[in-house]
């Protein structure tokens, strides 16, 4: 019964490291690991875009997320703040909250 639990505390110990260090070696460390061609789908597709300053700004989004001035956390959790609101404003209001959140780095370019 003691043998039973001691090898239960290490195959938990064991279980529970490469838990532990295996989701940093799988999870994206940046830009270059997702497929920024779906995101600009989602984004152009999800926000509703029609004109053609609409999709220069969410090029520039992802241009800047692929040179890692952006997080992907940033404008995915943008994107899905944006989504709470009507289909025609939902654009503006992620526009704006770009603008405010990624500060200086989206007014410079």
């Amino acid at each position: 019964m003691r043998r039973r639990f001691l090898k239960w505390i290490a195959g938990s110990f064991v279980l529970g490291t490469f838990a532990t260090l295996g989701s940093g070696w799988m999870s994206p460390r940046s830009a270059d690991a997702i497929e920024t061609g779906d995101l600009k789908d989602t984004l152009e597709k999800g926000l509703y875009a029609r004109l053609p300053e609409q999709f220069e700004f969410i090029n520039r989004v992802i241009t800047l997320l692929e040179q890692d001035r952006l997080t992907l956390k940033l404008v995915y959790s943008t994107f899905k703040w944006a989504r709470q609101y009507s289909k025609g404003r939902r654009y503006y209001y992620f526009e704006l909250a770009m603008r405010k959140r990624a500060g200086d780095i989206l007014d410079a370019q």
